[in-house]
């Protein structure tokens, strides 16, 4: 969806002399999108998994490349081979996504124009409270 610029025209009379100056159009592209994520339950419970859909719709012309990105709750594990990837009426293909130390999970992602992407991945409960942060680290120090 392309947003223009507004032409505008602009007449000036410097020292008896006249003056137009017009602006040209710019095109300047515009993602629409609209992000969903939903969990396969209402409750968790330790030592079962969790499974998550995201849907990402691109409602513009523009394709977007970009990198998928989750932070997943410290008292979990992502389950592996879990993470599926599907765009518009295509079947789903399984993908391997990083996850670093912080419990991130990263991913490359192209959303085409004017599609639906849905990602899919579970992840098991390991405790009923995320572990309490080392100390020293900033979170939880009144000090």
């Amino acid at each position: 969806m392309p947003i223009m610029q507004n032409q505008t025209f602009l007449d000036l009379e410097l020292c008896e002399e006249s003056i137009t100056i017009n602006s040209d159009i710019v095109d300047v592209d515009v993602i629409d999108l609209t992000l969903t994520k939903e969990a396969s339950c209402n409750m968790v419970i330790v030592g079962k998994d969790v499974c998550y859909t995201v849907t990402i719709v691109n409602n513009s012309d523009v394709a977007l490349d970009t990198t998928f990105r989750d932070p997943l709750a410290l008292n979990t594990t992502y389950v592996e081979d879990s993470f599926t990837v599907k765009v518009g009426d295509e079947e789903p293909v399984g993908e391997t996504p990083s996850i670093d130390g912080d419990n991130v999970m990263t991913h490359p992602l192209t959303v085409p124009a004017n599609e639906t992407v849905v990602v899919e991945f579970c992840v098991t409960v390991d405790s009923a409270t995320p572990p309490e942060p080392e100390p020293g680290d900033d979170e939880g120090d009144d000090q």
